[in-house]
């Protein structure tokens, strides 16, 4: 069976699959005393805070009527619904029917609540309800050093671009396209002509970049940094977010250990790493197929895409292996 047969066979819905690991859904210092939502994998869910500051997230609707209840209050650090005044603690339990005060709250009151943690200025959600989850087999999210290192200072961008993951993914390892789609920013001073120098070992590929290396670790971070920097240091990261088939949401942080109390600083580097953004977003929501293709033999393919090909390698390993996954057409409590 050829390539393309076996893969077909395996995953006749792909762009709609996705790897079950921690995803970043918002900036911490978004959510404050209102609670927010978010969509992750085609799934709605509310973040809320509760009294001592710990985040929750919670099945975007109400049980009872399907009200949103990202439109609702904290109350005591418990999330009431809009439209009734039901409330959940934060494991997603009913704890308070204001129209019937007196009776026994039965079992179908109750939501469902996912594995939530937040780092480096970031939310992050696991993609499947606690209550389907064991949770000594939640893999522990992995932070790259330098995000939490307090030598530095990041200064926060992002994006939402309608594109399916793995052509953003792609977007960042690609170093042939720099000096063509980034003249006018961080390629100006490029070659169009490049030799690639990179090494692929399991879920990392590390990509020379002159000065610079990128490393992207599958399936949703990517970090470049400067190994040969003594004095001023800065970073680049992004971590990638799958709203849906259509759809990904990007976190990034510019992140330096110079200029910390420089006025407007933040500002400069945040719209900087925001403007290189937006000359990518322009190529990558032009793409087709949506998706990368079904197999490496559906587009061409050239010395200088050795990392993606070497990505997309990756991607067809999850895909047809036993990794969890998550489809989007799974009924939304049956994640597994």
């Amino acid at each position: 069976m050829d390539d393309k047969k076996m893969y077909h066979e395996v995953n006749k819905n792909h762009e709609k699959v996705f790897p079950t690991t921690w995803y970043a859904v918002a900036w911490s210092k978004e959510l404050e005393k209102s609670p927010i939502k978010r969509t992750l994998l085609g799934k709605d869910l509310v973040l809320y805070r509760n009294l001592a500051g710990k985040v929750s997230a919670v099945h975007a609707y109400c049980p009872h009527r399907g009200a949103d209840l990202s439109l609702g209050t904290c109350r005591d650090g418990q999330l009431v619904c809009p439209y009734h005044a039901w409330r959940f603690d934060t494991d997603g339990r009913c704890i308070e029917i204001p129209a019937h005060p007196n009776r026994p709250i039965p079992a179908f009151a109750h939501t469902f609540t996912y594995p939530v943690t937040e780092r480096a200025g970031l939310l992050w959600v696991y993609p499947k309800a606690n209550d389907k989850c064991n949770a000594d087999a939640i893999p522990e999210l992995q932070i790259f050093p330098e995000l939490e290192d307090p030598q530095y200072i990041a200064a926060p961008y992002g994006a939402i671009w309608r594109a399916h993951l793995t052509r953003v993914i792609e977007s960042v390892i690609d170093v042939a396209h720099v000096p063509i789609v980034h003249r006018l920013t961080i390629g100006k001073k490029l070659k169009e002509e490049i030799q690639i120098t990179f090494e692929a070992d399991g879920d990392h590929i590390h990509v020379k970049n002159g000065n610079g290396l990128l490393h992207y670790q599958f399936p949703q971070n990517w970090i470049l940094t400067i190994p040969k920097q003594t004095r001023n240091k800065i970073y680049n990261y992004v971590t990638f977010t799958p709203i849906d088939e259509n759809m990904t949401a990007i976190f990034g942080l510019a992140g330096r250990n110079f200029g910390k109390s420089v006025l407007g600083m933040n500002t400069i580097f945040s719209r900087y790493s925001a403007k290189v953004l937006e000359e990518d977003r322009i190529i990558v929501e032009s793409q087709h197929p949506r998706p990368i293709p079904e197999a490496l033999r559906m587009e061409a393919h050239v010395p200088a895409d050795g990392p993606q090909v070497r990505f997309r390698q990756r991607w067809y390993d999850f895909l047809t292996g036993d990794e969890q996954k998550i489809r989007l057409n799974d009924r939304i409590r049956s994640d597994s």
